[in-house]
């Protein structure tokens, strides 16, 4: 099998997404390149920067031209022009320079895939009515000439096999070119983080008893402290378990424009035992709240997170939406409740706080969930069974 040369078109290059960049370029038969472009001011808004080291692969930087809210990286066109990769990756498949792209590369015979998340939504009718929003859609239906054009590259590359049901059911992609990369934190280094921590008890018994000086169980929010995080909900159910005579204690690490506002709602409801520690953005670091922690709970848009918290074992309660959702299993490795349905999620905390059971069972199986169906390993070789596929 010769070596692949690899091009690969990214909006920015988020810390999360560095180890797979460095795995995939680590093969001995791919030659890897990524492009990538300053945040724009959408992305600077809500934190979303670019990662602070880049290494461990070819990257080249680009222009991003920002026309109100639409983005787009025209200066793609000319290195592929000029270095004629064997195949090319790139998201956004229906944005105006990636059906540039798409023409050019086959202009050149160079194979086209898209590299795609999925959808956020559960039910069939709120993700049909995802698949077809848009003015174009609105226009054209099934013919929309930007949708069909996009239906020209060679494959997709999919979070998961709920994306690849998407894809395939609602945008009209042949199932044999869809491949699924599920999407995956930096597993392997979890696992040696976790050891380290292992090995530091006192420190890790220090911090536990601060967040439980009366053993109660240690529920963790991780996440930029915005309105999509529907931190307030879980505020708000945790009042109605302390109606309940029931105790715990949230810890929460993130920042964000909703800070003060959710510091002072705790203190409003009487949540004496809610820690705000800032944000931390050191993985290390974070695996220290992972194991600490009993619960994950993430009560608004869902983050990779949740594959965070299943790898150290900790059941997880997630709200109806988010890319991650798909892979929470009601019952089996988390619990997954409506959004803005305070109600609901004190409910499923109930369950895990009355129950150490419960918490062991789902933690173990969140862990298996890991272990064979979603981590760093299965994530690059998504992307590589794609960049060698000659369907």
């Amino acid at each position: 099998m010769s070596n692949k040369k690899v091009f690969l078109l990214q909006e920015i290059i988020p810390s999360y997404r560095v180890p797979v960049f460095r795995r995939l370029a680590e093969l001995n038969d791919v030659d890897l390149t990524v492009f990538y472009s300053r945040p724009s001011k959408a992305m600077i808004c809500e934190n979303l920067k670019n990662s602070g080291e880049i290494s461990g692969f070819n990257s080249i930087k680009i222009g991003l031209w920002e026309l109100g809210p639409y983005t787009y990286q025209p200066g793609i066109l000319w290195h592929v022009l000029i270095g004629r990769p064997d195949v090319m990756i790139a998201g956004q498949s229906e944005r105006l320079d990636s059906l540039f792209l798409l023409l050019l590369c086959k202009l050149l015979g160079v194979r086209m895939l898209w590299f795609k998340g999925g959808v956020p939504y559960i039910d069939e009718v709120t993700i049909r009515e995802h698949a077809n929003r848009g003015r174009m859609n609105r226009w054209f239906g099934r013919y929309n000439p930007k949708r069909l054009l996009s239906l020209k590259a060679d494959g997709v590359i999919a979070y998961s096999e709920h994306a690849k049901r998407y894809y395939t059911m609602m945008k009209g992609f042949p199932v044999e070119k869809i491949w699924v990369a599920p999407n995956s934190p930096d597993t392997d280094a979890l696992n040696v983080y976790r050891e380290e921590w292992l090995k530091r008890r006192e420190e890790l018994e220090a911090d536990r008893k601060r967040f439980s000086p009366r053993g109660e169980k240690v529920l963790f929010l991780l996440g930029r402290l915005n309105k999509a995080r529907k931190t307030d909900v879980l505020l708000r159910a945790l009042q109605r378990l302390h109606a309940k005579g029931l105790d715990m204690s949230l810890v929460i690490v993130g920042d964000g424009s909703e800070r003060k506002h959710l510091e002072s709602m705790a203190t409003h409801l009487g949540l004496d035992n809610v820690f705000f520690e800032g944000a931390i953005y050191n993985e290390r670091e974070l695996s220290k709240y992972f194991i600490i922690a009993d619960v994950f709970i993430t009560p608004g848009v869902a983050s990779l997170a949740i594959k965070m918290a299943m790898a150290f074992g900790k059941p997880v309660v997630t709200v109806d939406y988010g890319l991650e959702v798909h892979d929470v299993q009601e019952g089996v490795n988390g619990f997954i409740f409506q959004m803005d349905n305070d109600e609901a999620l004190a409910e499923k905390i109930q369950l895990l706080l009355q129950s150490n059971e419960l918490i062991k069972r789902l933690g173990e199986n969140g862990i298996t969930t890991i272990r064979d169906r979603i981590n760093i390993g299965r994530m690059v070789e998504g992307f590589r069974r794609a960049i060698f596929s000659e369907r």
